[in-house]
């Protein structure tokens, strides 16, 4: 028998994240999440979407985790946010779920990928989300997309620099890059230089549930695109 997300455990395990890391939850955004759970679980079974095995994981690593960058998020109406190498939906399902103001795309370039996260989307009922499917070395530069988004997210995307060069051109002037990194002390070399892409390491406190996480904040300032593709250009 596969694995499955039912009985107590699980929705109590969520609760209990929540309360650690802060996050307040009604009723319907925490059954969609546990639905969510539950249907990632369901389709690991035959489909490579995510790394993560055991429900359980899926609860802590890939939902709790990714409600961590709640905090770093911008405040107001139409906030848009790209989720980059989205795979099964971390982090931009769970913070959809969590802030249904915002407008949240998914990029991911995996076919079946893919369809798991618009089956998702779906199954979920949510609104002001959608998945572009596709290399994001080819959609960032696709005007439609180009420099649109306010927050740009991913995780184990690519090292630091070739993350950073990779997503840029994806901001909106004065948008910011949530790349998250796992538990680093040290800046990575070859970042880019500072006066041009201020890099801030921000540190998640662990707690009985998650490990200490690392996020490097990259904020695009309101030069031109040439300036900052000449930026980062390796």
């Amino acid at each position: 028998m596969g694995a499955t997300v039912s009985g107590p455990a699980l929705p109590a395990l969520l609760a209990r994240g929540l309360a650690e890391i802060g996050v307040s939850l009604g009723v319907k955004a925490i059954q969609q999440l546990l639905a969510y759970a539950a249907e990632v679980a369901r389709w690991r079974e035959r489909v490579n979407i995510t790394g993560f095995r055991e429900p359980e994981q899926i609860i802590r690593e890939g939902i709790l985790r990714s409600l961590r960058l709640l905090p770093l998020l911008p405040k107001g109406d139409r906030i848009s946010l790209a989720d980059v190498g989205s795979g099964a939906g971390f982090p931009g399902i769970p913070l959809k779920v969590a802030r249904p103001d915002l407008r949240v795309t998914l990029i991911e370039a995996s076919r079946r990928r893919a369809s798991f996260l618009l089956h998702s989307i779906r199954l979920l009922g949510l609104d002001g989300i959608s998945c572009l499917r596709g290399r994001v070395e080819v959609l960032r530069d696709d005007p439609a997309i180009l420099g649109s988004f306010d927050v740009v997210a991913a995780r184990a995307l690519a090292p630091l620099p070739e993350a950073i060069a990779l997503l840029i051109p994806l901001l909106a002037p004065m948008g910011y890059l949530l790349l998250l990194q796992g538990k680093r002390k040290e800046p990575p070399s070859g970042a880019p230089p500072q006066t041009l892409l201020p890099i801030e390491f921000t540190t998640i406190p662990g707690t009985s549930l998650l490990p200490e996480d690392t996020v490097a904040v990259i904020k695009r300032l309101d030069v031109s695109r040439e300036t900052y593709r000449a930026s980062v250009r390796p």
